[in-house]
């Protein structure tokens, strides 16, 4: 059992590490916000049937209510959160920075468990805060206003991400991550699509066989099987094992981001992954 717990885990860190390296081939081809909306509508029917399972063999209820707060945290994650990281991507030097800030949401969620689940400030948690902020710090070039802004909007899809993450534990903690995503995923991206669509911006992306193959994948795989696998280690080694997948995602990024975008990552880059790795560690550690 264990072992597949952390098969499920390693393969949710290497899906999830290619996110920003592999959308950032196709930045200049598709709009930050169709890559969005096409990479959570289509990762939301892979969550569906096992998430149809659970309902069906747990008898779930799922009131008006409830799906009117998850279509509240789907605009919070959907609409603001992945479209900031996905803009960062795009403005961004080199995507191994945005990943490795993007990694540092643990440590934000600290913040918001502390002032919304009222948790208390432990010597942990000031040390997790302490090695968030240096990372974040060392991945930002004040010299470059390109890469300030790519920084900012990086660093507000990790607050809101936090942030959904903790209303989350509130609010809809009783049904189960896969349900809660599910609904998530779909509604969310939904309404995204609506807004654009208001707004007069086009989702359709420019179909060469590289975008489709992309958005196939971001889909697909980093989206759907990526948040599959991550709820498969959880339900077969507990959150410990959710956790893993976070803890890689950081080390493994610079590297993945040499291979798929020939950036060799600097020792700057090295420095900020070992501080967010420490800060992830801190965060989640019960210890006081």
């Amino acid at each position: 059992m264990m072992k597949n717990s952390v098969l499920y885990a390693l393969i949710t860190a290497i899906l999830f590490v290619t996110l920003e390296p592999v959308s950032k081939l196709i930045a200049n081809d598709v709009t930050p916000y169709a890559i969005t909306f096409w990479r959570f509508f289509i990762g939301s029917f892979i969550l569906i049937p096992p998430a149809i399972m659970k309902i069906k063999r747990e008898k779930i209820i799922l009131k008006g209510k409830d799906i009117g707060i998850m279509i509240l945290l789907g605009i919070l994650f959907i609409c603001i959160s992945m479209v900031s990281l996905q803009l960062a991507v795009k403005q961004a030097d080199t995507p191994s920075l945005i990943a490795i800030i993007f990694s540092s949401n643990s440590v934000f969620t600290i913040l918001f468990a502390i002032l919304i689940l009222k948790e208390k400030l432990t010597r942990n948690k000031l040390i997790a805060l302490l090695f968030g902020i240096i990372g974040v710090l060392l991945c930002t070039d004040f010299s470059s206003g390109t890469n300030i802004t790519s920084v900012a909007l990086a660093i507000f899809a990790s607050l809101t991400f936090s942030l959904y993450t903790v209303l989350s534990q509130k609010f809809t903690k009783k049904f189960g991550g896969i349900i809660q995503t599910t609904v998530v995923f779909l509604t969310g991206s939904l309404v995204l699509l609506l807004a654009l669509l208001i707004g007069g911006v086009d989702v359709t992306p420019v179909l060469t066989v590289k975008s489709f193959s992309i958005l196939c994948y971001l889909g697909f795989f980093v989206t759907g099987i990526g948040y599959a696998c991550y709820f498969k280690a959880i339900e077969k080694g507990g959150p410990i094992m959710g956790s893993l997948a976070f803890f890689i995602k950081p080390i493994l990024t610079p590297f993945v981001t040499w291979i798929i975008n020939g950036i060799t990552p600097d020792i700057t880059t090295l420095l900020a992954v070992i501080c967010i790795v420490f800060a992830s560690y801190f965060a989640v550690n019960k210890k006081k």
